[in-house]
């Protein structure tokens, strides 16, 4: 019974599924999403690897033949003391198997190391300084001022690291530090491309649902995390396999991608809270808790007294901070599902939204390694009363020094559309600004340094807007509020991020040119409806009175 890297950092239902007897998975695995990006990223770093010097050994070749070969040449690499492994198939132990992509030599032993086409930094303004080692010197730490990595997003990767380091240990090649290190797409200018090293036994991670703590939502390290969740784990694989059902599902954002999805549907009360109510503000842990309290459904929710489940329920719940207000949250949003409202007006009276002679909506749309490809405004003119779509974008897997100078063309363009104009640009939540004050941040380009100054102020942030009048039981985001609020419906049947993002997935990679050419439409055609959409929000939140 193996239980692989991703297992403590995947839904619990894959692993449980993947051991019981008989069962098959229903469909193929979407691939994923960064795919493309990640082949030809990671190939690139681990080539600067390969060729830095030291003892190298690349066991990417060894793929093929029996397990057992493929893990004699690892252990062979690492008795001989090579300084870095790439693609070695480390020796099962203790239930767990896994091929890291990198083995670093750290004093005794080794740690592992884990490559993806992402950002794994956030700026801080502080004195925070992360621990990174150049490419052509892994084994050599160096402080890197004003940065830290973006826990928040990159946990999943972190708890591979943990499995590799257990893994590790058990095989008693574990390094001097219980670390590893991941290596990002977010290139340091005095450094280039960076590995972090990552403490795991720093409490910088949010616990698990279940996950003993001190106190409401005390943190925890990746090491403690990753032994609760892969205990649990192990505990469902050998439930599975003694013939016990397994738990019953909550629908989470995995799910979309999930090719064991259909099998789990089928398991759900239509009315399942998880399945109607799309922005539950409660997680997976804590939807089982309810359930075991007796309340399941949008309607058992609804109609529920919460103040009597909260002694039960509160102490279940401690990962997280505010419990108790998430908890009342829900039951608002239930209540509202059940009675067929989407949106709830808080007051009433005039919604103020600034106006200039030129209004332009502005949205961009990211890449799943989060390069900006897209740049897309809706330009109206009071002066010629005519309004218009305009779009700077490239439709390739794209490096930093792409993404930066399409950054520059498309802020250029703004900066000469705005000049000496009463102008003012609007988006829907702080997204666009953020992604403005870091390409500013990064690069000290003067453009990009007008770009965030004007941002902060001439930009009009619509969502603070919304919130302070509304409150959605789908959430309030752009589709939901321009759906339901102003009557705006998108061309795509499936318009979202996500599918956006698969989209510029096949604009650049789909086999035939006809392929590429209806994604990239696509593509556009949906960033120009949510820039349209914006447009409608705050058409329609001037018309109320």
């Amino acid at each position: 019974m193996l239980l692989h890297s991703a297992s403590a950092s995947s839904c619990p239902l894959k692993t449980s599924y993947a051991f019981t007897a008989g069962l098959e998975v229903p469909q193929s695995p979407p691939a994923p999403q960064w795919s493309a990006d990640h082949r030809g990223f990671s190939s690139e770093v681990l080539a600067m690897i390969a060729g830095s010097g030291g003892r190298v050994v690349d066991l990417r070749g060894l793929r093929e033949p029996p397990a057992a070969e493929q893990e004699e040449a690892c252990r062979q690499a690492m008795n001989e003391g090579a300084d870095v492994i790439i693609g070695g198939r480390l020796p099962v132990a203790d239930h767990r198997t896994g091929r890291p992509d990198l083995l670093i030599r750290n004093g005794s032993g080794y740690v592992p190391g884990v490559i993806r086409a992402y950002r794994m930094f956030e700026t801080k303004a502080d004195d925070t300084a992360t621990v990174v080692s150049r490419l052509t010197s892994l084994g050599a730490p160096e402080p890197l001022p004003r940065v830290r990595l973006r826990w928040r997003f990159r946990w999943h990767l972190v708890l591979r690291l943990a499995h590799y380091h257990r893994l590790l240990q058990s095989l008693g090649w574990a390094g001097d530090d219980p670390a590893g290190m991941l290596i990002g797409n977010d290139p340091v200018d005095e450094f280039g491309q960076v590995a972090i090293w990552v403490d795991l036994t720093e409490a910088a991670m949010s616990r698990a649902g279940g996950q003993p703590g001190p106190g409401e939502g005390t943190p925890t390290s990746a090491l403690e995390r990753y032994d609760f969740e892969f205990a649990r784990r192990f505990e469902l694989a050998e439930q599975a396999a003694a013939g016990e059902p397994a738990p019953l599902p909550v629908r989470i954002r995995e799910c979309d991608r999930c090719a064991w999805w259909p099998v789990c549907e089928q398991r759900l009360d239509p009315d399942d809270l998880s399945l109607q109510l799309a922005r539950l503000p409660l997680d997976a842990h804590e939807v089982t808790v309810l359930r075991r309290l007796g309340v399941g459904t949008v309607t058992d929710l609804a109609s529920a007294d919460v103040d009597a489940l909260l002694p039960g329920y509160l102490p279940e719940v401690t990962h997280r901070l505010g419990g108790e207000d998430r908890l009342r949250l829900a039951q608002r949003r239930a209540a509202l599902v059940h009675s067929g409202v989407r949106l709830q007006r808080l007051d009433s009276g005039p919604v103020a939204v600034s106006g200039a002679d030129l209004e332009i909506d502005f949205d961009l749309e990211t890449s799943a390694t989060e390069r900006i490809y897209l740049w897309g405004f809706w330009v109206t003119d009071a002066r010629t009363g005519t309004s218009s779509y305009h779009h700077l974008s490239d439709f390739r897997h794209l490096e930093p020094d792409d993404e930066l100078e399409l950054a520059i063309r498309a802020l250029t363009w703004l900066r000469d559309m705005v000049d000496g104009r009463d102008a003012l640009v609007y988006h829907y939540s702080a997204y666009e600004r953020d992604q403005l004050d870091r390409l500013a941040r990064a690069h000290h380009d003067p453009v990009l340094e007008w770009g965030a100054e004007f941002a902060r102020q001439r930009f009009v942030d619509l969502f603070p807007i919304v919130r302070r009048h509304f409150f959605g039981t789908e959430g309030l985001g752009l589709k939901v509020v321009a759906s339901a609020g102003a009557g705006f419906a998108w061309r795509d049947a499936d318009p979202g991020g996500l599918n956006s993002m698969r989209w510029f997935e096949d604009a650049v990679d789909a086999a035939s040119p006809d392929e590429r050419a209806q994604a990239r439409t696509r593509v556009l055609e949906y960033n120009e409806d949510d820039v349209r959409a914006t447009w409608h929000v705050r058409r329609w939140l001037r018309s109320l009175a």
